[in-house]
């Protein structure tokens, strides 16, 4: 299956309002039926809270790699290698200021 980056967004971000949404039922259904008391109720909500966040951070980790190999594939110049040609042509110029 070849995803693009649009694709992994929608994808991210679907799945996080579904899951919410059939925590927040599964939740509710449990206190109706007694399963779980108020406290639990918020406790389990808190651990599924850093649970997402900690998924969030894996997606947006994902993205970030699935970029940086399709702007490798396409052979785009990062910052880092602006950032050195730069400091090379810095050093070009100040050994030409020299020799003159």
């Amino acid at each position: 299956m070849n995803l693009n980056l649009d694709d992994l967004i929608k994808i991210g971000v679907g799945s996080a309002f579904l899951a919410k949404e059939k925590v927040e039922e599964f939740i509710n259904e449990a206190k109706k039926r007694g399963q779980l008391n108020e406290k639990e109720a918020n406790e389990l909500i808190e651990e599924m809270k850093k649970e997402s966040i900690t998924k969030v951070d894996e997606i947006k980790s994902f993205i970030k790699e699935e970029v940086k190999k399709e702007l490798n594939s396409l052979g785009l110049a990062t910052k880092e290698d602006v950032e050195s040609m730069k400091k090379e042509l810095q050093e070009l110029k100040n050994m030409l200021k020299n020799e003159k």
